[in-house]
């Protein structure tokens, strides 16, 4: 499972004031690296998670072409469904009244669909707060848990995840995210699960 955006669309975002590479270069790359994921996995089920970043590529459609806005340009633009790669979107299930994506006992967030303010101090608490159960969620680019007992004696906690993008954007130049990645094993028979929050120091993955 991919939560974590791996196309920034920065050429049709609204933050215009960096220039990087041309969508079709970005696209082309993305799908060089989707092409390798495939074949490195070739019989495991992949999904991907929709986030801010693919949503940016459905309001330029809606801006500049709405007559294709039903059409799901995002498989047209990486060919998910050619390469067996499951794209959710959890606010698509949530709005039809399914449930969010979880692996197990744990729900798996991009981190956009619940408004939580970049400059929260404890995103965690604040992600369980707002979602009473156990949640990961990236899109904050900061590491950190939350860990909670219930009056069942039950326990249940909140992870944020650090990214694998730039430290300092336009938008927040100053922050506290750091680099890191996260992976989560569960067991789908009694959905017990557990998560390795990776934190990123100077090349190296540390707990």
């Amino acid at each position: 499972t991919c939560a974590l955006p791996i196309l920034d669309f920065h050429k049709i975002s609204f933050w215009k004031n960096e220039t990087r590479m041309s969508f079709e270069k970005e696209v082309a790359q993305c799908n060089d690296g989707l092409k390798d994921l495939r074949k490195m996995f070739y019989r495991i089920p992949i999904d991907y998670l929709e986030g801010n970043h693919e949503q940016r590529l459905f309001r330029h459609i809606i801006e500049k072409a709405p007559d294709l806005a039903f059409r799901n340009r995002i498989d047209d633009v990486l060919s998910f469904k050619h390469r067996r790669i499951r794209y959710i979107s959890n606010i698509a299930q949530i709005c039809n009244g399914k449930s969010a994506y979880r692996l197990g006992k744990l729900y798996v967030l991009h981190g956009h669909e619940k408004k939580v303010s970049f400059g929260a101090i404890n995103l965690s608490r604040l992600f369980y707060s707002k979602c009473k159960c156990n949640v990961i969620a990236g899109h904050h680019h900061r590491s950190d848990y939350a860990l909670f007992r219930k009056l069942n004696n039950k326990h249940e906690g909140a992870w944020s995840v650090g990214t694998l993008g730039k430290l300092a954007e336009p938008f927040q130049p100053i922050n506290d995210w750091n680099h890191g990645f996260a992976y989560v094993d569960h067991d789908p028979i009694t959905g017990a699960f557990e998560v390795h929050n990776k934190i990123i120091i100077e090349g190296r993955a540390v707990d």
